[in-house]
């Protein structure tokens, strides 16, 4: 389905989130699948790693009443025969949450490909099928893996070079001064953190609608950004307060004492239906982020090639 869309120029975050509804709203008949799919994915992955784990809780629990001293002797190395059912319930759980894990980032891949391709072409005014949609997630399913997995080395970086500011600061300053130091700090990694994110989203939409991964997805998504930093805090400073206001909400609920199945209702619409929502929104906002960013980038490109060759005319 075609259609002439008119595209606001130099949008601010509430406009990139207006433009974002809309193309929600346009490409619905995508979207709302995709989304009830991964709703219920989630939730059944929730639900199946409170079956499974539910009897080696149990069972630890028990074991941990026997053997006050687990922890301490496991970590001396003393009575480990004693522990091997303790020490199994462990690595149950050790293999039950990997299991989750994986089919979660898989999940939340296919979600990612899935929400940005669909997005990207109804915001420039084209709606996919089904299959066209699964040709798209076909192609470039890849990409972000890449792209994450040095997003991941480069936030390793930092905290390690965080850490390592911190114990210099414990060394060095002053009582008096070290509060001031740790403050700056603190204020520093956080609006780092947000530019981090931000570049992560952004790397992530990159690799998908121009097929790139790695370390070249990031240095692309850097490059579109720039001169468009604050709008991306901005945009990543709402998402984080919407995510915090979920998270209370579910708190708050969650403390009227419930039994463990009435908690998973309450907590599942919380923490799938709405965080996948939330989610959805972010990956369409950043899309449309992406389309503004690159069409600013494009008209600088062209007025750098075509304003010297105009000057020689002259």
């Amino acid at each position: 389905m075609e259609s002439q869309l008119i595209k606001p120029s130099k949008m601010n975050v509430f406009g990139i989130l207006r433009e974002s509804f809309k193309t929600i709203k346009r490409n619905r008949t995508l979207l709302l699948p995709v989304l009830v799919l991964v709703f219920l994915s989630f939730s059944q992955l929730d639900l199946t790693q409170t079956y499974l784990l539910e009897p080696v809780a149990k069972d630890f629990s028990l074991q941990l009443a026997k053997n006050p001293k687990l922890f301490e002797d496991f970590a001396n190395h003393m009575h480990e025969a004693e522990y091997a059912r303790a020490i199994n319930d462990l690595r149950e759980v050790l293999l039950v949450k990997l299991f989750i894990l994986t089919l979660s980032s898989i999940t939340f891949l296919l979600f990612l490909v899935a929400t940005v391709s669909s997005s990207s072409e109804a915001y420039t005014a084209k709606v996919l099928n089904g299959q066209e949609l699964l040709l798209k997630i076909k192609a470039s399913w890849k990409k972000p893996i890449s792209a994450s997995f040095y997003m991941i080395l480069i936030i390793m970086g930092l905290f390690f070079a965080c850490s390592f500011s911190i114990g210099i600061i414990a060394i060095v300053a002053l009582d008096s001064w070290a509060y001031l130091f740790y403050g700056v700090l603190c204020l520093l990694v956080l609006v780092l953190w947000f530019y981090v994110s931000a570049l992560w989203i952004m790397s992530l939409v990159v690799s998908v609608l121009e097929n790139i991964g790695g370390l070249g997805a990031i240095g692309r998504a850097r490059e579109l950004m720039k001169g468009k930093q604050v709008q991306a805090y901005k945009m990543m400073l709402l998402f984080a307060l919407t995510d915090g206001l979920v998270y209370l909400v579910k708190i708050s609920l969650l403390s009227s004492n419930l039994n463990k199945w009435s908690g998973l209702a309450v907590s599942i619409p919380f923490d799938n239906g709405m965080l996948c929502a939330l989610r959805l929104l972010a990956f369409v906002a950043f899309t449309v982020f992406y389309h503004e960013c690159k069409e600013r980038f494009d008209e600088k490109e062209a007025k750098g090639i075509y304003d010297p060759i105009v000057a020689d005319e002259v």
